[in-house]
């Protein structure tokens, strides 16, 4: 299964607001307990971030202070847009690529996210492209449960 994955949520704010908690508020939402480096040794990350530009990086910062890069933006359009490449743990040849769109809803925003690029894993693109399918969902979820807090 290395078709690009694509997972849709629609939440009650507008595409700024959502693209907002996506980006500035990724702290605040990203399950880090599960999802991360720090996770693969049992820890929770100290922080999460994206630098807001394009050519940011999304860091990772462990509890001893230590920084892991998840991936690097590709392009940055505050409250429509967000493409990056997709590497935790793994090296820049590894990347994939994730791309997040904010469309404006009667209700609020639509998230689309995709998230392709696997043939580039060679034999565990398949493993991997499935793990994601899951994994999106939950990270999805987690952003939509911060959305509730919020809205």
């Amino acid at each position: 299964m290395n078709d690009p994955i694509h997972k849709i949520v629609n939440v009650p704010l507008n595409p700024g607001e959502a693209f907002a908690l996506f980006t500035d508020g990724i702290d605040s939402w990203w399950p880090g307990g599960t999802h991360s480096v720090s996770a693969s040794d049992g820890k929770t990350p100290r922080q999460i971030e994206i630098e807001p530009h394009k050519g940011g990086r999304i860091i990772e910062t462990k509890q001893t202070g230590e920084t892991c890069i998840w991936g690097e933006i590709i392009a940055y359009d505050p409250g429509a847009y967000l493409s990056f490449t997709w590497h935790p743990g793994k090296t820049e040849a590894e990347a994939t690529v994730v791309s997040v769109n904010f469309k404006s809803t009667n209700d609020g925003t639509q998230v689309d996210l995709s998230h392709g690029g696997f043939d580039i894993l060679g034999p565990l693109a398949d493993a991997v492209s499935t793990s994601y399918v899951t994994g999106w969902d939950m990270v999805l979820g987690c952003f939509c449960g911060a959305v509730k807090v919020i809205a």
